[in-house]
């Protein structure tokens, strides 16, 4: 659990640059565009994977276990990196519409 924000911040941000490229048709002639609500959806799952992970720094750890705390930061830092990563992402497909190519 210490790492979930790096790991699900990393895919889900993965997933968003790769679906951003597959869905800029889709944007274009829909009215409501998919790409936005996927990204502002990811970035919640992040916050919130990012939230896990920092938690999980306070929690007292087990043994002389120093690397928990180190990783939860560390963990917790980079889901925060990569939601705003995907919130850039998201505010782009609200300027952009997808017919520029």
């Amino acid at each position: 659990m210490a790492w979930a924000g790096l790991v699900i911040g990393g895919v889900i941000w993965a997933a968003n640059t790769q679906l951003g490229d597959i869905l800029s048709t889709r944007d274009c002639i829909a009215t409501a565009r998919p790409s936005t609500l996927i990204s502002f959806a990811g970035m919640l799952i992040m916050l919130a994977s990012a939230t896990i992970s920092w938690r999980l720094d306070s929690r007292p750890s087990i043994g002389d276990d120093r690397s928990l705390p180190f990783a939860s930061r560390l963990s917790a830092l980079s889901a925060l990196v990569f939601a705003f990563a995907v919130a850039l992402q998201g505010a782009a497909s609200l300027v952009l519409s997808g017919c520029e190519r």
